[in-house]
């Protein structure tokens, strides 16, 4: 895979995140902001992040846009860039992203003056460098020499564990942690001489830090603090981010098998779970067809990631014909 093509795959699994439940992403908006958002009555809406400016009709492509429909008048937008790497212009584009995001909803007020709100920003860092920075910072200085501070603030993501994003109430990017390893594995092979000790260390750290997040999400779902969907969404994630990293550095069998496993002993539940449910269900209606519906979401999202058959249908409890039915309903 190439950098570039591994970068957009990065991209889109952070943004495959943020399909999550509302009440996810509100636990995620509250904390990275330091905002109180009423999970009871908000609502969320993911916005379209693709801006057109001009001259020249460019195309702009902010990660996450969200709006937050509440009590409050006018409706706060978020938005969240998710960066792999280092970028020395960051603090550039996220002005220019603000102003677009902001422009796209202006209004005139009643003296006829346009009204441009700059949504809440943060850029999340999924990789070490040294030239990170606490905040992004731009002075906007007018012809009338009146100047305007333009700060956006950074997260670290790369410097914490699954565990301690957690209790952050973070919970929904806990997948991102894997990112990191992409730059150290980079490191160890580029040597000429592999330490395969520090390499076979390194992939008992990834191996680790998916039991983490597959013991947080298990836990957190059956507390109630997830629901299904959000938990599946975690799980899909953390197997493509483990996949990427498998094809290109790891390519043992017996770490994949290890992970297939960790993910398995969470989805049995999931199944245990809505089988009860569905028989419950179909007692109550004298018919099946509810039976097996949750388990379903979760073969086509394991589907979705290329997870074996064998090994979805070890988790599921489904049968061939069931998994093939699912199957055609996919495509």
């Amino acid at each position: 895979m190439s950098q570039d093509n591994s970068r957009a795959a990065i991209d889109e699994t952070a943004k495959f995140l943020f399909d999550a439940s509302d009440h996810a992403i509100i636990d995620f908006i509250s904390r990275i902001f330091s905002i109180h958002i009423d999970k009871a009555t908000a609502e969320i809406t993911r916005v379209s992040s693709e801006y057109i400016s001009h001259p020249g009709f460019s195309r702009h492509l902010p990660d996450i846009v969200l709006a937050v429909h509440d009590k409050t008048d006018p409706k706060p937008l978020f938005h969240i860039e998710i960066q792999t790497e280092h970028d020395g212009m960051m603090d550039l584009r996220m002005v220019k992203y603000g102003y677009l995001i902001g422009a796209s909803r202006s209004q005139m007020d009643e003296n006829d003056t346009r009204i441009i709100s700059i949504p809440h920003q943060v850029v999340i860092y999924l990789e070490e460098h040294r030239r990170i920075r606490d905040e992004l910072k731009v002075k906007i200085i007018f012809p009338d020499e009146s100047e305007v501070g333009y700060i956006v603030p950074v997260f670290r993501l790369y410097a914490y564990s699954a565990y301690e994003l957690s209790e952050m109430d973070l919970y929904l990017v806990i997948p991102l942690i894997l990112v990191k390893y992409r730059k150290r594995f980079d490191i160890i092979c580029r040597r000429k001489n592999l330490n395969q000790e520090e390499f076979d260390a390194l992939v008992q750290d990834v191996l680790q830090d998916i039991e983490q997040i597959t013991t947080i999400t298990g836990t957190y779902e059956e507390n109630g603090v997830m629901d299904e969907k959000t938990k599946d969404i975690i799980l899909s994630a953390t197997i493509e981010l483990y996949t990427q990293l498998h094809q290109k550095y790891i390519r043992d069998r017996k770490s994949k098998e290890r992970v297939e496993n960790m993910i398995e002993s969470v989805t049995q539940k999931i199944s245990k779970k809505w089988h009860m449910i569905g028989i419950k269900e179909g007692r109550q209606e004298g018919k099946r067809e509810g039976i097996a519906e949750g388990v379903k979401i979760v073969a086509k999202n394991l589907l979705m990631i290329g997870t074996a058959d064998e090994v979805i249908l070890k988790a599921t409890g489904l049968t061939p014909d069931e998994l093939d039915t699912i199957k055609r309903e996919a495509l």
